[in-house]
């Protein structure tokens, strides 16, 4: 092999191993930290769930986890007005229902709420601000 061949293929193993070392690193910038709503208690009708979070300092690419066993319950992505209304129709930007929902917080203000006619209204709702 020529010392010409051998330098391109090491330019070649540089730029590759770069590349890879910049797609893990978005990886990880892309993956948050998981919050678990409602912490113990899940995405469940007590007084304390409206201030969730309210201690907590989200980012961009967080995500939230809503854990609920209770198959009526659901969680409404909205925007400001549904919130406010305590109504997704009209509103919902998603609609989650599995129990163990998982939600990748974007810039700005995040809003849901239960889709469970009344519940919101009783304070099952939050609205989450991340950086």
């Amino acid at each position: 092999m020529s010392g010409t061949r051998v330098k391109a293929q090491s330019r070649a193993l540089v730029i590759i191993f770069g590349l890879l070392c910049l797609l893990l690193q978005s990886e990880e910038a892309h993956h948050g930290t998981e919050y678990v709503v409602g912490d113990d208690k899940g995405w469940d009708l007590y007084p304390e769930v409206c201030n969730w979070g309210k201690d907590k300092h989200f980012k961009a690419g967080d995500v939230l986890v809503f854990k609920y066993s209770n198959p009526l319950f659901s969680v409404a992505a909205v925007d400001a007005k549904g919130y406010q209304c305590c109504n997704a129709k009209g509103h919902l930007k998603k609609l989650y229902n599995s129990g163990d929902d998982h939600v990748v917080l974007k810039k700005g203000q995040n809003y849901f709420i239960c889709n469970v006619i009344d519940y919101c209204g009783y304070g099952m709702r939050i609205a989450v601000h991340a950086e």
